[in-house]
């Protein structure tokens, strides 16, 4: 049996905003109207799968894609998502109905579902949506050999592969200690861009979501979570603050039921506030084999137009009259 999903693919992209989502049509897009497991169905049939009798939920989907020659490839864990890969939100067993969701990825960031969050067919950021339900349990599915059979013209760089930072060189461990403090505060912002930040729900409320990895981060963040909020924000009930995978490295700390206010509070006061727990390890100054310091600026880097000009704010930076810092020992490096 040959899977083609860009047939699958280019059939239901029609459908995109052009559709009613619900679980009570055809479910398949034939009266307008479809579900997400109905969607990734249609999809799969389209590229040359076999008729499985019914349409699967997210419950009987994993079996269905097995079946066709697909193989797990990740269970709640980190993977390189790409174009045909089939996403399954939801655990076993408590998947049924509205307790699960699916799609198929477009490329390494995108994916294609009919979701009743927009009711209709879209083609949205993954992580991001993967982030505002709430970060359910979810499994990951490709065909095997799928590259024999998607093309994979001129394929996306990874995002390690997009990371701009800084090197600073031999320097003395007073101006290390110095042009770190002064970087992480200057540019707490878009060190911790993906690390702190709040995403809007579907029931229009905010979830405060940080990123901390490992358990000592987690603790330490948590505690100065609640400091924070019990001086700046005496009315927020902190038993909405939630620990996800708290034994795993991707750890994360949920500040759920923000309003709008509290929301862009939280972005920018615990950016500034987390920025010395949260990016140790990634800005930083370690001693090297001569006797010298070397910094470097990593957390989630700059973009390429940005690079050059942090590179020049931070050579500025090093010119005070405290550091007198050689900017020839300062350089941009990709990472």
């Amino acid at each position: 049996m040959a899977i083609n999903i860009e047939t699958g693919l280019a059939v239901v992209s029609k459908f995109v905003n052009n559709c009613y989502y619900s679980m009570y049509g055809s479910r398949y897009y034939t009266d307008s109207t479809c579900d997400c497991s109905g969607s990734v169905y249609r999809i799969l049939r389209e590229s040359g799968g076999f008729n499985y009798g019914y349409i699967p939920s997210t419950e009987t989907l994993h079996d269905y894609l097995l079946k066709l020659g697909y193989e797990k490839i990740a269970e709640n864990s980190d993977f390189p998502m790409q174009r045909g890969d089939v996403i399954i939100w939801g655990k076993k067993g408590q998947s049924a109905g509205a307790g699960g969701h699916t799609g198929v990825a477009l490329d390494n960031q995108n994916w294609i579902e009919c979701t009743g969050w927009k009711m209709t067919t879209i083609i949205a950021n993954h992580d991001q949506r993967w982030v505002m339900a709430g970060c359910p349990y979810f499994y990951a599915y490709r065909l095997k050999n799928q590259g024999s059979n998607i093309p994979k013209p001129n394929p996306a760089p990874t995002p390690q592969a997009k990371k701009n930072g800084i090197a600073i060189d031999n320097v003395s461990k007073d101006q290390a200690t110095k042009i770190v403090q002064r970087v992480q505060t200057n540019y707490a912002w878009t060190l911790l861009r993906d690390k702190v930040r709040a995403v809007l729900q579907p029931n229009k409320v905010y979830t405060g979501v940080i990123k901390t990895g490992t358990t000592a981060r987690l603790n330490a963040s948590l505690a100065r979570v609640k400091q924070e909020l019990s001086s700046y924000q005496k009315g927020y009930i902190q038993s909405n603050i939630a620990i996800v995978d708290g034994d795993k490295p991707t750890s994360r700390i949920e500040v759920r039921n923000l309003n709008e206010k509290q929301a862009k509070w939280f972005d920018d006061h615990m950016r500034k506030m987390l920025k010395d727990i949260l990016l140790d390890g990634q800005t930083y100054a370690e001693k090297n084999s001569y006797g010298t310091y070397d910094v470097r600026v990593k957390g989630e880097g700059f973009n390429d137009h940005d690079a050059a000009i942090v590179l020049k704010q931070i050579k500025d930076l090093g010119k005070a009259k405290d550091l007198k810092i050689d900017p020839t020992h300062i350089k941009g490096f990709k990472y």
